[in-house]
């Protein structure tokens, strides 16, 4: 066992015990983890900001249900999730609309320096990708960002949904065709309307 995982399980210990220090810590080592993985969900960010400090909250509320045994994230990712899908339910009732989306439908606060022409191939890829992602299943576009949005290794991605690490390389090879599929069907559909 390395230094950094000896520490890491020490502040796990101690945060179960209400140690809020050692609770802080572990806030520092997870929380752009934490935002990444909201940011992926709701795909705004200052409700994904919001939303992971309100998983941190929740987490040091119920640190004495965690088992310091296994890894931190996967739990925190679930609870960041549950979060997640709870917001996206609440927003899709009010009505709401996020910056994000109205940036994504011309209102742009800032500009980067690219050119309009950048701009425009930019947001037609990131349409292009996101119009396909949601032709998918939960199922497949969750797998789908947690390996290559979040980067998460197949193990850390079992732990977080639960499931055994061959149905995780499983789900993302469905994910993968699927997604090929959907791609390959737009552009056929381009070529030949």
């Amino acid at each position: 066992m390395n230094t950094s995982t000896m520490d890491e399980t020490a502040l796990l210990l101690a945060a179960r015990k209400g140690d809020r220090t050692a609770f802080g810590a572990l806030v520092k080592l997870y929380q752009r983890r934490a935002y990444a993985a909201a940011f992926s969900i709701v795909g705004n960010s200052e409700d994904a900001l919001e939303i992971a400090q309100e998983a941190f909250v929740r987490a040091f509320r119920a640190m004495h249900r965690f088992d310091p045994k296994m890894p931190f994230y996967p739990w925190l990712y679930r609870i960041i999730r549950n979060i997640c899908y709870n917001h996206l339910r609440r927003r899709s009732r009010h009505g709401e609309i996020s910056l994000q989306e109205m940036m994504e439908n011309g209102y742009d606060p800032c500009d980067n320096g690219r050119t309009p022409e950048e701009h425009a191939e930019l947001d037609d890829l990131k349409r292009s990708i996101r119009g396909a992602m949601a032709q998918l299943t939960p199922e497949h576009r969750e797998i789908l960002r947690l390996r290559h949005f979040l980067e998460l290794s197949y193990a850390e991605i079992a732990e977080c949904l639960k499931i055994p690490q061959g149905t995780v390389m499983s789900r993302l090879h469905a994910a993968r065709k699927a997604l090929r599929q959907v791609i390959e069907t737009k552009e056929e559909e381009l070529v030949h309307p």
